[in-house]
């Protein structure tokens, strides 16, 4: 059986074998925003690509990814997908709006099991916990925004831009600094 971390360093070193640019986030991110782990059981990974490369980017994951003919679809319509590597959830996130083109530039190197590895910046993780909006993201920017990791007006600027500056979501991360 393949451990979290070798999972991690395989699809990184697919990527990168085919000149894929990308970043892992989710929980894998967050450790380096919050400097603690948080038990985590999936692989978040954004690869700056158009969803129009769907293909390669199936082609160029381990193979024992599990995937289908209905994954590159479901990511060139979608630009995003679970993927299984045995019980492992892999999570594909393609460009779908110039603010995921503009991740890439931000995105950053930390060392992950003796191995440089990309993962996305803290401002970017934040806004995607934001957008989610789930229980546990907002427990996330709690500890974000108490290690000041993240530039706040530029979260809110994000999402106000897609969402609206009434959105709940904004009005909360405002309320979460103030």
């Amino acid at each position: 059986m393949t451990g979290l971390a070798d999972k991690i360093l395989a699809i990184h070193a697919a990527f990168d074998a085919v000149r894929l640019p990308h970043a892992f986030g989710g929980a894998l991110a967050l450790a380096w925003c919050t400097e603690r782990a948080r038990g985590t059981i999936d692989i978040d990974v954004n690869i700056f690509v158009d969803a129009a490369r769907a293909r390669a980017v199936i082609d160029a994951l381990p193979r024992q990814v599990t995937t289908a003919a209905s994954d590159v679809e479901i990511l060139e319509r979608d630009g995003q997908a679970r993927l299984w590597w045995d019980e492992t959830p892999i999570d594909v996130f393609l460009n779908t709006s110039e603010f995921h083109e503009q991740l890439a530039e931000r995105a950053r190197l930390e060392l992950f099991a003796g191995v440089e590895l990309p993962f996305l910046s803290c401002t970017d993780l934040a806004v995607f916990k934001a957008f989610f909006n789930r229980t546990r993201d907002w427990a996330d920017l709690e500890d974000m925004v108490a290690m000041r990791t993240f530039d706040v007006d530029r979260v809110v600027g994000v999402l106000t831009r897609y969402l609206g500056a009434d959105d709940d979501r904004v009005q909360r991360l405002l309320g979460l600094v103030s």
